[in-house]
């Protein structure tokens, strides 16, 4: 397993540098696509693998995911499920343990693994280290109903942040159902500034490159007339209720004129993955980002810069690929002006 690890890792890395050597789009989708399975393709295979070794048949495993049979049918066929609910499901009746339920989540899902600052991430790492088997599913959800239904939060109180490390340590240590709803008791304020450090990065880019909206993420969004749908994603940001998708941040990152490493740092801060360069739209945004930093789209000190720029010229390479997976994405971004363009 080690081996073919490390062979993955060479073969991300061999492309990431081939995709920056690329020159134009046309070149990008010469060289790199073919190397390159889509996501469909990848959750088609794996989810097809995960039935068999459940031993289960599609309408039993439909029942127990609680899903209908024709939902199933579809992710055979290459229809990926819109909510990180139904992965954490189907990961669950798999029998899956904490790092393949994370790899089911950022490879194939593109969402944060768990995170034991998330209420419902916590409960579901415990649930897995319990292995319930086929049982796992009603267990999350007794828990987390129970736990929902008692949880008093006060407001008022101030808890040190711990770092994730530590908070992760101090669950393991959790022995039984009685143990867990005592610890998040305890921990209730933790699990309501889940994400700070992201939102503070957003906050603290906002302040650098955009001072005259005072670093206020809604303020910036309004004044540059963001979409409606972008628009409640920052909503939800300043609230610090937001639970973040991969698209989203990707999405804010080219709002924000964000280079290569910077969305990095979000994702990273999200708990995601970075870019990937062995998936197909992340590859075309990667060559996006590095060619627009060689063209100073990047460049917020300029006295031409432009916070739409690095948008249109993305909107101007997606709108002339096939690539139906990022149709929302690309209603986000500002129209071209082709008197530019």
């Amino acid at each position: 397993m080690k081996q073919k690890l490390e062979e993955n890792d060479l073969e991300t890395i061999y492309i990431k540098d081939e995709i920056s050597k690329c020159e134009g789009i046309e070149e990008l989708k010469e060289r790199i696509f073919p190397m390159i399975r889509t996501q469909q393709e990848q959750w088609t295979e794996k989810i097809n693998q995960i039935i068999t070794e459940s031993g289960l048949t599609k309408s039993k495993f439909a029942e127990v995911c609680g899903v209908s049979r024709v939902s199933v049918n579809k992710w055979c066929k290459g229809a990926i499920p819109k909510n990180r609910e139904t992965f954490l499901r189907i990961g669950m009746v798999a029998g899956y343990d904490l790092e393949r339920m994370n790899q089911l989540l950022r490879r194939y899902g593109q969402y944060p693994a768990l995170y034991s600052k998330s209420l419902e991430d916590c409960v579901c790492i415990f649930v897995l280290e319990r292995k319930y088997g086929l049982e796992t599913l009603e267990k999350y959800n007794y828990i987390l109903d129970k736990i929902k239904a008692n949880i008093v939060r006060d407001n008022d109180e101030e808890q040190e942040d711990l770092a994730t490390e530590l908070f992760d340590a101090k669950l393991s240590y959790v022995k039984n159902e009685d143990d867990l709803e005592k610890f998040i008791a305890e921990n209730s304020m933790m699990f309501a500034m889940a994400y700070h450090r992201f939102y503070a990065y957003v906050k603290m880019h906002i302040m650098a490159n955009y001072q005259e909206f005072g670093g206020s993420v809604f303020e910036l969004a309004e004044g540059q007339e963001w979409s409606s749908s972008l628009r409640q994603c920052v909503s939800a940001i300043r609230q610090k209720k937001w639970y973040p998708t991969r698209n989203k941040i990707i999405s804010l990152g080219l709002h924000l004129s964000m280079d290569h490493e910077q969305i990095d740092e979000m994702l990273e801060l999200a708990h995601m993955e970075p870019l990937c360069a062995k998936n197909i739209f992340e590859s075309v945004i990667m060559f996006i980002l590095d060619d627009a930093s060689l063209n100073d789209l990047l460049d917020t000190e300029s006295e031409e810069y432009d916070p739409d720029d690095l948008c249109r010229y993305a909107r101007k390479i997606l709108e002339d690929l096939d690539l139906p997976e990022v149709e929302a994405f690309i209603s986000e971004l500002p129209e071209m002006d082709e008197d530019v363009w």
